[in-house]
C-alpha cells in the first residue's frame, strides 16, 4: 500500500516571496560589475559623496531633534516652577489614549479573514 505525500502546507506568500530572495541559488544573481581604473574612481567619488550627503543629513536631523528635545525640557522646568499643578497635568499620562489592539495594522495587502463583521468594542 503506497503512502500518499502530502502536500506542504504553503503558508503565507509573503514569507514565501521573502524566503526566495534571500536564499535563491547564486546562479540567479547577476555577476558583479567590473569597471575600468578611471569609471571605478568616479564610481568610488560618487559613492562616497553620498555617503557624506547623507551623513550630513543625518547629523542636522540629530540637531534639530536635540533642539526641540531641549526646548520642550525647558518649557517643562519654568511650567514645574510656575505652577506645579498645570505642570503634573502635563506630564500625567492618565487621560492619554492608547492604540487600540484589535485594530489591524495598515498593509498593502488584503487581510487573510476579510472584515471581521462581529466585533464589538468592550
Amino acid at each position: 500500500m503506497a503512502r500518499k505525500a502530502k502536500a506542504a502546507p504553503q503558508g503565507d506568500a509573503r514569507v514565501r516571496m521573502v524566503r526566495y530572495f534571500l536564499f535563491h541559488p547564486a546562479a540567479h544573481t547577476p555577476r558583479p560589475l567590473k569597471f575600468g581604473t578611471m569609471r571605478m574612481l568616479r564610481h568610488w567619488t560618487i559613492h562616497r559623496a553620498w555617503l557624506l550627503f547623507k551623513r550630513a543629513e543625518r547629523i542636522e536631523r540629530e540637531r534639530e531633534l536635540e533642539t526641540q528635545y531641549n526646548k520642550i525640557r525647558d518649557a517643562c522646568e519654568e511650567l514645574a516652577k510656575t505652577d506645579t499643578r498645570l505642570f503634573r497635568n502635563a506630564i500625567s499620562k492618565k487621560d492619554v489614549g492608547t492604540f487600540p489592539i484589535e485594530m489591524r495594522i495598515p498593509t498593502d495587502t488584503p487581510p487573510k479573514k476579510g472584515w471581521n463583521y462581529g466585533w464589538r468594542r468592550h
